[in-house]
């Protein structure tokens, strides 16, 4: 681990380590050294010396996985792989998928968390994205979760047959779900719906490349797609009106353009 002031001396408020690499190796092979000690148990907590600050407040990146240690890293419940699932390869592994789901899905959520507020789209579109994403949406699986409505009234409005949950409104149904199908058309390209909503943000918004401002349009996109989406489904509820997935597809044409346009942005296609 490294900070900036590190290698400062002392009198500069620094740790005056001049060979961080080098002292940082010393520190893992003398295990009894007093000082790494104390520094441990504030790490941990240990004796109530900080309280857990120190790794509530660290956050490691992965980046290309050179300094990473799958098993015995500590990763989203605080502990190496290595002491949760003892025994792999023969032991007992139960639980184990459901953590790798656990850990995709938090790495997938900040990512996307921290695409969805686009500045050319209204904040009320992103704030329904941020929603969506973390599952927050009053779907009718989850007013019936919360004792809002009855388990009988929990079936999709569309006429699908499925249970309306975050999943079965934006991405299974068979009326909603099938507008993504024609805006890949219409945009130019093809590829197989996640159906994790952080997972098909992020598959949706990088289909095009890497380039910033692809990717930004990309995001106006999906955004689009997930009001017009969300509006379609209030629409058939509240006020008994229904519209085609191609009417659809030409409200999410209008909303694009209409953000595009407040920002004065021209849309260069190459």
């Amino acid at each position: 681990m490294f900070f900036p002031s590190s290698k400062l001396p002392q009198e500069y408020g620094g740790l005056g380590v001049r060979q961080l690499k080098e002292f940082n190796l010393a520190l893992l092979g003398g295990r009894g050294s007093s000082w790494w000690r104390e520094i441990a148990k504030i790490r941990d907590g240990v004796g109530g010396l900080g309280s857990g600050w120190f790794r509530e407040s660290v956050v490691k990146r992965v980046g290309n996985g050179a300094e990473t240690f799958f098993w015995t890293d500590p990763w989203g419940r605080c502990v190496g792989l290595a002491e949760t699932f003892v025994g792999v390869g023969g032991g007992d592994v139960e639980g184990v998928s459901d953590l790798t789901f656990e850990l995709f899905f938090s790495v997938t959520l900040g990512e996307a968390e921290t695409l969805i507020w686009h500045k050319q789209v209204p904040l009320k579109v992103s704030i329904c994205a941020w929603q969506l994403l973390r599952d927050r949406l009053p779907t009718r699986k989850n007013l019936v979760s919360r004792g809002i409505i009855s388990p009988e009234a929990h079936f999709c409005v569309s006429g699908c047959g499925g249970i309306e949950s975050t999943q079965n409104l934006f991405f299974t149904c068979g009326t909603f779900g099938s507008l993504w199908s024609v805006v890949r058309f219409w945009i130019g390209f093809s590829s197989v719906d996640h159906q994790n909503p952080p997972g098909h943000f992020l598959q949706f918004v990088s289909a095009l490349g890497e380039r910033r401002a692809r990717r930004s349009f990309m995001q106006l996109i999906w955004l689009a797609c997930v009001w017009v989406l969300w509006n379609e489904r209030n629409n058939r509820l509240f006020i008994n009106i229904a519209q085609t997935v191609p009417q659809m597809l030409d409200k999410v044409k209008l909303f694009s353009l209409w953000w595009l346009k407040t920002a004065n942005v021209t849309l260069v296609v190459n």
